[in-house]
């Protein structure tokens, strides 16, 4: 891919096919649509050659980040799709993109071509490599645009496996929170109905494999104060949420925590 992308931007005869195509096809139409030709015919080979000579560092990686994957949701079930203006929210964790596919590896062992979710302050502007121009519609209107960062390896909280399942990163725990449903006299359900469990979690997927390691998938463990990061991302065209735990956040297991029929799990 890079050979041939350099080949077609920096050969002789590329120049004469370009030149030859320009006065052929072109001749009959406005000079913006000949200038059009001729400018992205070479700006579509410097991508394709310099995106595919980036080479991360150390524990780096480069990803490829379509920050409009946050604005729908599809409501489950139906066809019925939402847009979701993100752009003047003030929670970071809410609106900034956290979704990546992974472009090029350093040291890390996660393949080219994987889903990931990170940190959502990775995707700053000190960050950004190139951006790349699509021919798919933007919500906004134009041309959607992706974009190629950097992003070290500490701040990926999990990746997507073959199954699509959410793994966790190595020192990461995944979970979710518990509630406590509230009886109620009105039909009306709102966030006031249930109650959160305080510093408690259960756990949904973790990272090690360890068999000797002791906490196990589903169990309720407490965990730090603040220490239940929530992570806004999208899978599929849906919103989901999942909660990061760091592994040394964990203070015990509750044996005793008995969830039932008046527990909600979910975030």
């Amino acid at each position: 891919m890079v050979s041939l992308a350099h080949t077609l931007s920096k050969s002789w005869f590329t120049h004469k096919i370009v030149w030859f195509s320009y006065g052929l096809v072109f001749r009959n139409y406005p000079y913006f649509y000949r200038g059009f030709f001729i400018t992205n015919f070479y700006y579509i080979c410097a991508i394709i050659e310099n995106s595919m000579d980036y080479k991360p560092l150390r524990n780096e990686l480069l990803v490829v980040v379509d920050k409009e994957d946050k604005y729908s949701h599809t409501i489950e079930g139906t066809d019925i799709t939402l847009f979701i203006e993100r752009d003047y929210g003030w929670n970071e964790r809410e609106k900034n993109t956290v979704n990546a596919t992974v472009l090029h590896i350093g040291n890390s062992k996660l393949k080219e071509g994987t889903r990931i979710v990170c940190w959502h302050n990775c995707f700053a502007d000190h960050n950004l490599v190139d951006t790349i121009t699509t021919i798919e519609e933007s919500v906004y209107g134009g041309y959607k645009k992706l974009y190629v960062y950097r992003v070290n390896e500490k701040h990926i909280f999990f990746y997507f496996n073959d199954n699509g399942t959410p793994t966790p990163m190595p020192g990461y725990i995944i979970a979710e929170r518990i509630y406590h449903k509230k009886e109620s006299e009105s039909i009306i359900l709102t966030e006031l109905s249930e109650e959160k469990e305080q510093n408690r979690v259960v756990v949904k997927s973790l990272s090690s494999t360890e068999e000797d390691y002791p906490v196990k998938e589903g169990d309720v463990i407490i965990i730090e104060t603040m220490a239940d990061y929530e992570v806004v991302y999208a899978d599929k065209g849906r919103e989901h949420r999942l909660v990061r735990i760091k592994e040394e956040d964990i203070i015990a297991i509750d044996n005793g925590f008995e969830i039932t029929d008046k527990h909600k799990i979910g975030v």
